[in-house]
C-alpha cells in the first residue's frame, strides 16, 4: 500500500476535487477504493487524514471499473434514514 502525505486539503482544493464530472474522468487517474486501508479504532479525525493521505480526491474514486463519487453534507437524513427510503422504494416497485 501506498503511502503520502496528507493532501493540501484547502477550500479551493477540495472545491476543485467535488467538481470532477465522472462522466469524463480518467479512471486510471483514481485510487481503487478497495486499495486503502483505515484503522476503525481510530478517532474520526485520524481516519479522514488516513483516507486522504491514500487518495488522490476524497470525493471520487473507483471500485474496479466503476467511479464513486461521494458527497457530503452538513444537514438532512442521515445515511440509515437513506437506505431505509432506498428499502422503501424497492419494495413498492411491482413487477
Amino acid at each position: 500500500m501506498e503511502r503520502r502525505e496528507a493532501l493540501e486539503l484547502t477550500k479551493e482544493r477540495l472545491e476543485e476535487m467535488a467538481a470532477v464530472d465522472i462522466r469524463t474522468v480518467d479512471i486510471s487517474t483514481l485510487t481503487d477504493l478497495r486499495d486503502i486501508e483505515i484503522d476503525t479504532s481510530l478517532p474520526v479525525e485520524k481516519k479522514l487524514n488516513a483516507f486522504a493521505r491514500q487518495t488522490n480526491n476524497v470525493y471520487v474514486n473507483r471500485i474496479g471499473d466503476y467511479v464513486v463519487k461521494v458527497r457530503f453534507q452538513k444537514d438532512g437524513a442521515s445515511i440509515d434514514d437513506k437506505m431505509a427510503e432506498y428499502l422503501q422504494r424497492l419494495s413498492e416497485i411491482h413487477i
